[in-house]
C-alpha cells in the first residue's frame, strides 16, 4: 500500500513539474523581448556602440533593421534609414490604452501595449534634424517632432497608433508614406493654444489610415489662426479616401481635400506620391570575388595562349630552317 502511495506521489510530482516546465516554455516562446533604447548622445556617440547604425561625421546611417526606440540628444544631424526598419512592440491591440487626442481621463493598461515612441527628440535644442529613408512601424507614436527646423523626407511610417506627432513649428514633412496607422499625423501643442505653424506638408501618401489627420477637435475654430495648407501651391498629397475627380487629367484633383475648417489640401494628387523606402540590394561576396577574378583569369588565359602560339611559331621556323 505504501509503495502504491509513493508511486502516486511520484506520478503527481512529475505531472506538476511537467506542467510547470510547459508553462515556462510557452511563456518564453510568446514573450516579447524587452525593447532596448538606442541613444544618439549629445557628443555624437551611439549608445550602445553595437547598434546597427554607422556614424560618419553628422550622418548616421542604418546598417540593418532594429527592434528598438531611438532617443536623439544631438541636433543638426542626418539620420538615414537606408531603407531599413525601426520596429516596436505594438501588435495592433490598443484596448484600454491611452489614445492621444481622446483626453487624459482614459483607463490605461501598460501591460497590454507598452506606450513607446519610435523616434523621439531629447531636448528643445535637438533641432535641425533630417530624417530620411527610414521605415518606422509598430509603435504607439512612430515619430515625435516637437522642436523646430526639422525635415522628415522619404520615410514610411506605418502600423502605429499615431504615425507622426507634430507639435514643433517650421518643420517639413514631404514625400513620406504614412499608411495603416490609427492616426496618420496628429497636430499637438507644446503650450496651450500654440499649434504648430509654418509647416510644409506635401507630396506625402496617406494610405488606409483610420484617420489621416487629427488634432484638437474644436467646436469653435479660431478664425484668426493661419489656415494650414497641405500643398506647395501647385501639388499636394495623395489621400486614399479622396473621392474627387481629375477631369483634365493633370494628376491633380479638381476639388480640394477637406480635412477640417483649418486644414485642407487644395491640390490633392490622384496617383500615390511616395512609397516605402527599400534597402539597396547588396551584391553577395561570392559575386564580388567572381567579378574581380574573372577578368584576371581571362587576361591570364589570353597571355598564356599568345605565349603558346609564339612558341609554336618559333618551333615551326626552326624546323623549316633545319
Amino acid at each position: 500500500m505504501s509503495s502504491e502511495i509513493t508511486m502516486k506521489k511520484i506520478v503527481a510530482t512529475t505531472l506538476i513539474f511537467s506542467l510547470l516546465i510547459a508553462n515556462l516554455l510557452f511563456a518564453s516562446a510568446n514573450a516579447q523581448p524587452a525593447l532596448p533604447t538606442i541613444y544618439i548622445r549629445q557628443d555624437g556617440s551611439i549608445d550602445p556602440p553595437t547598434a546597427p547604425i554607422r556614424r560618419d561625421g553628422d550622418v548616421y546611417t542604418f546598417t540593418g533593421d532594429a527592434f528598438a526606440r531611438i532617443y536623439v540628444q544631438r541636433g543638426n544631424i542626418i539620420i538615414d534609414g537606408a531603407g531599413y526598419t525601426l520596429r516596436g512592440p505594438y501588435n495592433g491591440t490598443a484596448t484600454d490604452i491611452w489614445i492621444i487626442g481622446q483626453g487624459p481621463d482614459q483607463p490605461t493598461n501598460e501591460t497590454l501595449v507598452p506606450w513607446v515612441i519610435g523616434l523621439d527628440l531629447g531636448g528643445a535644442d535637438v533641432k535641425g534634424l533630417t530624417i530620411k529613408n527610414l521605415n518606422i512601424k509598430n509603435f504607439s507614436i512612430g515619430m515625435y517632432i516637437w522642436t523646430e527646423n526639422n525635415t522628415v523626407i522619404g520615410n514610411a511610417v506605418s502600423e502605429n497608433i499615431v504615425g507622426i506627432l507634430l507639435s514643433g513649428c517650421n518643420n517639413g514633412i514631404t514625400r513620406n508614406y504614412i499608411g495603416k496607422n490609427d492616426m496618420g499625423i496628429f497636430f499637438g501643442v507644446n503650450t496651450p493654444g500654440d499649434e504648430p505653424i509654418n509647416i510644409t506638408l506635401n507630396h506625402n501618401s496617406f494610405v488606409d489610415n483610420d484617420v489621416h489627420f487629427s488634432g484638437c477637435v474644436c467646436e469653435d475654430y479660431n478664425t484668426t489662426e493661419p489656415m494650414h495648407t497641405w500643398d506647395d501651391g501647385k501639388e499636394g498629397n495623395f489621400w486614399s479616401d479622396y473621392n474627387g475627380i481629375d477631369a483634365d487629367g493633370d494628376g491633380i484633383g479638381d476639388t480640394p481635400y477637406i480635412i477640417d475648417p483649418q486644414n485642407q489640401d487644395r491640390y490633392p494628387l490622384i496617383q500615390i506620391a511616395a512609397t516605402q523606402p527599400a534597402t539597396t540590394p547588396k551584391m553577395p561576396v561570392e559575386t564580388i570575388i567572381a567579378a574581380i577574378a574573372l577578368p584576371i583569369i581571362i587576361a591570364a588565359a589570353v597571355v598564356a595562349y599568345r605565349r603558346r602560339n609564339k612558341k609554336n611559331s618559333e618551333n615551326t621556323e626552326n624546323v623549316v630552317d633545319t
